[in-house]
Parts: C-alpha cells; structure tokens; sequence
C-alpha cells in the first residue's frame, strides 16, 4: 500500500488537508464538491456500510442516460450517498425519492439539495415500494437506479424483483463478476440459478464497465452498469411459479451433478419418476443444469407439475 492509500483508505475528513494524500487529477474537477460537503459536515465515509463517491462525473451522467429519463417520470435512488447521481437525476425526472441508510449522509444530503428531491433515510430492503410511490400519485412511471454495495448486492436485487410491478426499468452498477451472472447464458461459467430468476422477470443488459478509479476510495475490483427492463409478462410460461423455481434451485444446487441425481431433491420425484419427466419435457435427465436455457427449465418444471401434481 502506497502512502496516499496508508493514509486515505478509511479517513475521509482530513483530506483535504492532508500533505500527503494528495487527490487524483480525476477527483478534482468530478468530486471535490462531494469531498467539501464531507468536510463541511464532518462527515467520515463508514467502510462498513460499503460507502464510496463516484468520482467521475462522465459516468455518473451515463449512468442517468441508461434510465432514458422523461420530465414526468420519477426516480427511486438507491444509496443517494452525497448526491454523485441525485442532482443530475433532479435535472431531468418529475421526483427523485433519494434513499440513505446512512442518517449523517442523509442529513447533509437534504441541506445542499431542494426542489424535486425528497431524501428519505431509511433502509432500502425494509421499504414497501407501493406505500412509498403511492404518496405521489402525480407520478405515474418510476424507474430506479443505484451503486449498490457489493456486499448486499443480491439481496437487492431481490428486493427489486418482488416490487417489480412498481417500477419500469433500474439501471443500477454492481461488481463485474456479478453483473456477468446477470446477463449470463447457458454453456457459461457465470450461469447459475439467479440468471434465470433475472431473465424470467426482467429483459439484463450490460450497458458498459466501470474502472477502480472511477470511485473514491478506490475498490479492489471493476463495476459494470446493468440496465433491467421489466417484462411485461414472465419470459417463459410455468403452471406453477413456486414448483419452477424449486426446480432450478434443486438443478443448481449440485450443478455438477446431472439431473437425474440432483431432481431427486424435488419431493416426490424418484429414480423413475425423473425419467417420466425426462420423455415428458424432451430434456435428457443426462444433463447438467448449466447447459439448460430457461424455456428446457421451463419445460422441465411443467412435467414435474404433470407428474408429482
């Protein structure tokens, strides 16, 4: 660890003053107003908490150009932090709700903004989506956007595939390797069950990467920005939802294993049984869960449903 990394990592307030820790040319134009707010409040970032300012002003207006915003149109963010994105977001949507677990950033987030921007401190999985928007009746279309942190990344997304039917599209940046389980197809490394349970409910799409040194402090690992487009209807049609996801979790969940050996998880299903749902689905009980795209899975899950009931 170089000395401005000895000094910078975990102690924000005093950098501006500091001798030795010297900003990147990046920080200076980008983000010295979110480091004066720091310093101004007095204000430390909690390495805990995940907590990082986008640096690069170019990325923060791409990331609000992937939400394809309109005047009437409002915006759920996601870790508003000290607003790298929020006021570009007020500048171009009917409302911004801007979310932060954290009440110190909050607080100074409030007082150096106004206008069409509530920030409300509060933590972003414990929220009902729908009592939230429906104290804005005026706004018909929300979309979502955010730096997630990498930590609670997938239960974020989660999170927003249940109030999916709220919002319309979310362009949020995640770490690299999960943005690549995101958009990943059969026959990939990065394919897993949380692929599909994306691909069912939304249409993923990488819109570009993001370097170290676009954040401050800089993290150990690249981002990439994920546009989700929510579908209208699922991406394949199941007979039964919560039998189609047992399925795919029963598959991944010994996915070197073929599926006549890791079906037998499913209740009901036996040696014979998954061979009936084999002929059934026209999927070779022979075969390994990654190399099934969702309509085989589908498929699968509709002749468990016709054999086991």
């Amino acid at each position: 660890m170089n000395l401005w990394q000895a000094e910078c990592a975990g102690v924000f307030l005093p950098i501006l003053e500091s001798p030795h820790c010297l900003l990147p040319a990046l920080l200076m134009g980008a983000t010295l107003s979110q480091l004066a707010i720091l310093k101004k409040h007095g204000l430390r970032l909690k390495k805990s908490l995940g907590q990082h300012i986008l640096a690069d002003a170019n990325i923060a207006r791409k990331i609000v150009d992937a939400l394809d915003l309109r005047p009437d149109e409002g915006v759920v963010e996601i870790g508003a932090g000290l607003g790298a994105l929020t006021t570009e977001l007020s500048s171009r949507a009917g409302r911004v709700i801007a979310i932060e677990i954290d009440g110190r950033l909050a607080s100074a987030l409030r007082e150096e903004t106004n206008g069409n921007v509530d920030i409300l401190e509060a933590n972003f999985l414990a929220l009902d989506f729908g009592k939230l928007l429906a104290k804005y009746p005026d706004i018909k279309t929300w979309k979502v956007v955010g730096n997630l942190p990498y930590y609670i990344t997938t239960n974020i997304l989660l999170h927003l595939i249940d109030a999916r039917e709220h919002f319309k599209t979310a362009v949020i940046t995640v770490q690299d390797e999960f943005a690549k389980r995101i958009v990943a197809g059969p026959g990939t490394k990065d394919y897993s069950s949380l692929s599909i349970l994306i691909r069912y409910r939304f249409e993923p799409e990488i819109m570009f990467q993001v370097k170290q040194t676009s954040f401050f402090p800089r993290p150990d690992v690249r981002s990439s920005v994920v546009r989700l487009s929510v579908l209208e209807r699922p991406g394949v049609d199941v007979r039964e939802e919560g039998l189609f996801f047992q399925t795919i979790r029963a598959a991944f969940g010994q996915r070197r294993k073929t599926l006549r050996r890791s079906l037998r998880q499913i209740p009901g299903l036996t040696p014979e049984t998954i061979e009936v749902v084999s002929r059934m689905s026209g999927v070779g009980s022979d075969r390994r869960p990654e190399d099934l795209s969702i309509e085989e899975f589908a498929s699968l899950a509709n002749a468990v449903k016709d054999v086991v009931g």
